[in-house]
Order: structure tokens, then C-alpha cells, then sequence
């Protein structure tokens, strides 16, 4: 009989039982946090256990050693109130929410300078509610380090509270940032971006999302000259009327856009800007009037 290595290998935590899981996704230790849970505390000995988890998810991260899993459970709500009050300084952790609808966890960010700020590397945050609890949070999520991915989140804010901006390139330190499977739907007239790429990162991947808002400036894009950057099959909404207002690229910033389908308030023409990127299959339209989005830049 030949001999395979499963994927899956026992684990056993201080406190907990036996139980298999899949190393590629769970490599490290795995941490539970439910703010909501009557025996939760961020205390010693907590945390290794969904019957006994932390409260915060700030306390669990300066716990975590590379490769380990910070599981946020059903209802769990973080609230970050100053600059930096959630900081992922570990490099290589990743955070998973677990539950749906109401009960998907919760980041709330109830200052105008609340963020949660990226100052590690290799990070992965996956199905988590980033939520504006206050008028223009400056910028949401400040990406600080290389390898930062965000998979499967919601963003959310209304007629009164926003985030000007949801997420910040660093101008020199943010190499390969990954946004995917997302959806964002944040209407205030304060808002800027979604994604403010504004320095020199290289190979992000910015697709598979669902983005509606009034964003001000640009829905993903900015002023920095990024390379190697891709931006495929994201869906756009944005009711600003400016130039450009779904996609754009600094003109010598390089990489691949294609497959985009944009729309808002914006004349026809105006949708989507890349002039140095490989452009193929981008739909823009003005869905004030009764037609249907063209292709931009039109086939000459």
C-alpha cells in the first residue's frame, strides 16, 4: 500500500480536545474571540476555546505568533476608537469571521481617525464587517506592509456616517495587496476611494468585487505609480460625477485591467483611465438614461 500525507493533522490545544484540521489553512495556533459570549475575557488562559473566548480581537493579536488563526465568532463586535486601536503587528496571522448576515463579525470604526492599521507582513483578513460608526473616518484600513490580503468583507456606511477612504496604499511599503470577493456600499458625498493606491506598490490584485458609493475621487485607483498592478471583473457604482470615477491608474502606472463593468453619473468616456495598462473588455456606462454601458476605451 502506498503512503500519502493527508492534509489534515491532529491538533490538541491547552484546555481543548483533539480535533483534525487542515494544515494549509490552520498551521499555527488557533485563537477564538466573541465579544458577545457570556464567559468572554481578555485574560490568560482565555481564547483557546469558543467556549471560552476573548473579548477583543486587539487582545488576542498581541498573542499571536506567526501562522496562527484568530477565528472572530458569530456576533462579535470589535470597535476601534483612536488611530491604530487595532493594530496587526504580527507578521504572517490571519483572522477569519465566522457567520453570516447580522451575526457576520463586526469592525467599527467610531472615530474620525480610527483605523485599523497593516504593520506586518503577510497578513489575511476574511469575511469580516468593516462598519463606519462615525461621520468620515479618514482611512479605514491603513496598509502599512507587504502581502495584505482582504478576502469575502463587507464594508458598510450610510447617509451620515462614512470612511473618506476604506483603504490606504503606504506610499513606499505596500507591495502585492490583494482586495477580492468584496462588497462596499457607502453612499456619503464625503467619500473619496474605495482603494487610494497613492504610492509605488507592486502586483496588488484588486478583483471579483462589488463596489457602490459616491466616491469623490476615484472608486479604486489614485495618484501613485504603481506596477504590475491588476485590476479584473469588479463591478462599479459610483454616482460622483468626475472623470474617471471608477477605475484610475496613474498615467505611467502599469499592469492589467480587464473585464471591469462600471456605471454612474459620469458622461460615457469617462468611466475607466489606465493609459500605460494592458486594457481589454472594460464596460462603461451613464446609468441616468435608458442605455446600455460601451466598452472603454472604444475599439478603433
Amino acid at each position: 500500500m502506498v503512503k500519502r500525507r493527508s492534509p489534515l493533522f491532529m491538533q490538541h490545544q491547552p484546555g481543548g480536545v483533539f480535533d483534525y484540521v487542515s494544515v494549509d489553512r490552520y498551521p499555527g495556533d488557533v485563537w477564538f474571540i466573541q465579544s458577545t459570549h457570556a464567559s468572554a475575557s481578555d485574560t490568560a488562559g482565555f481564547g483557546q476555546s469558543p467556549d471560552a473566548p476573548f473579548a477583543t480581537l486587539d487582545y488576542a493579536i498581541a498573542l499571536m505568533a506567526a501562522s496562527d488563526v484568530a477565528i472572530c465568532m458569530p456576533g462579535h463586535a470589535e470597535v476601534v476608537a483612536a488611530a491604530a486601536g487595532l493594530d496587526l503587528d504580527t507578521a504572517g496571522i490571519t483572522i477569519i469571521g465566522v457567520g453570516n448576515g447580522a451575526l457576520q463579525p463586526t469592525v467599527t470604526f467610531t472615530g474620525a481617525l480610527a483605523d485599523m492599521d497593516v504593520d506586518a507582513a503577510n497578513i489575511t483578513v476574511e469575511h469580516m464587517h468593516f462598519v463606519a460608526g462615525v461621520a468620515d473616518v479618514a482611512a479605514a484600513i491603513d496598509v502599512n506592509c507587504a502581502d495584505f490580503t482582504l478576502r469575502n468583507c463587507r464594508f458598510t456606511g450610510d447617509g451620515t456616517f462614512c470612511a473618506t477612504i476604506w483603504v490606504i496604499e503606504h506610499l513606499t511599503d505596500s507591495h502585492r495587496i490583494t482586495i477580492e470577493d468584496c462588497y462596499c456600499n457607502d453612499l456619503n458625498a464625503s467619500n473619496t476611494h474605495f482603494i487610494n493606491l497613492q504610492g509605488v506598490g507592486d502586483s496588488h490584485i484588486i478583483r471579483n468585487n462589488i463596489l457602490i458609493g459616491d466616491f469623490g475621487t476615484v472608486c479604486i485607483g489614485g495618484a501613485g505609480v504603481v506596477t504590475n498592478c491588476v485590476v479584473l471583473d469588479n463591478r462599479i457604482y459610483n454616482i460622483a460625477n468626475t472623470a474617471e470615477a471608477a477605475i484610475h491608474l496613474a498615467d505611467t502606472a502599469t499592469g492589467i485591467v480587464m473585464g471591469n463593468l462600471a456605471g454612474g453619473t459620469a458622461a460615457q468616456a469617462q468611466g475607466i483611465g489606465a493609459t500605460a495598462c494592458a486594457l481589454a473588455e472594460n464596460y462603461y456606462g451613464d446609468l441616468g438614461g435608458d442605455v446600455s454601458a460601451l466598452l472603454e476605451p472604444v475599439v478603433t
